[in-house]
């Protein structure tokens, strides 16, 4: 009970006034796989919130981003009911960074202007931040994360830091 106390208390100042609204893609954004491949609990929270946001209509396709995840979350999408066909598979980030370079030059390639950012309330600042830097207009999805810790928290005013000394977000 204190640590969910702190975890939203750290998360609070992290989050984005969202709405949710219809985009051309919905940007997946990778997270760590459990020890045995399987989606972690954060990664599962996300491509869950992502394919229930692409039944909703909110967005015809989707992209699904991360080096070492890419492939395990396209199969849980599919497994959620998101056509393959619309899914786009992007196996190279490492970083969010990454994402938005590689997630933004896909983007181009297909015709993808509007992108929503599917990541968890703590690290959604630092990812709609480092899209746009990168010329994606880029929204939030709007979800409630049941998985945030105070240390994943922390860890993003760190993150920001970083990113914003190096350049890499649009505020």
């Amino acid at each position: 009970m204190i640590g969910r106390f702190w975890a939203r208390a750290l998360e609070r100042p992290l989050r984005l006034d969202a709405v949710e609204r219809p985009g051309d893609v919905l940007v997946v954004l990778g997270a760590a796989l459990a020890q045995d491949g399987s989606l972690g609990p954060v990664l599962a929270e996300r491509v869950e919130a992502g394919a229930a946001a692409f039944r909703r209509g909110l967005a015809p396709a989707m992209i699904v981003t991360g080096a070492l995840e890419a492939e395990a979350m396209r199969a849980r999408a599919v497994a959620l009911g998101v056509p393959q066909a619309a899914i786009l598979l992007e196996p190279t980030a490492r970083t969010t960074r990454e994402n938005a370079l590689a997630s933004s030059a896909l983007m181009r390639a297909h015709g993808l202007g509007r992108a929503l950012i599917v990541t968890q309330p703590f690290h959604v600042r630092r990812s709609v931040a480092a899209f746009r830097r990168v010329g994606v207009h880029a929204d939030p999805l709007p979800f409630r994360s049941a998985v945030t810790t105070a240390r994943q928290a922390a860890r993003e005013y760190v993150a920001l830091a970083v990113y914003a000394a190096r350049g890499w977000l649009s505020l």
